[in-house]
């Protein structure tokens, strides 16, 4: 059996200024065009990275990128410090 009722956290986009333009979901008035995972889903803004040390989960945007790639490596291979970690190295 399927409902067809709508999910109560979505609205339409087009009705609702302060929702995201691709899933409806409320984000407020100075949110911004889109959610964040949606706004991540586009490549709006940089995906969620993983701490080299600690394993924290982070907007990329928040993390410090590292080459660990050796040095006649023609393609760079980054990861990431979250800024505790990065903090951490000085």
């Amino acid at each position: 059996m399927t409902s067809d009722t709508p999910d109560t956290d979505r609205t339409d986009a087009e009705a609702d200024p302060a929702a995201c333009s691709l899933c409806g979901t409320h984000i407020g008035a100075f949110g911004g065009e889109y959610c964040d995972p949606c706004a991540r889903d586009i490549g709006a803004k940089e995906p969620l990275r993983t701490c080299l040390e600690c394993g924290q989960r982070g907007p990329g945007e928040q993390m410090t990128s590292i080459d660990v790639s050796p040095p006649d490596e023609y393609y760079p291979e980054i990861k990431y410090l979250c800024r505790s970690c990065a903090e951490g190295d000085d």
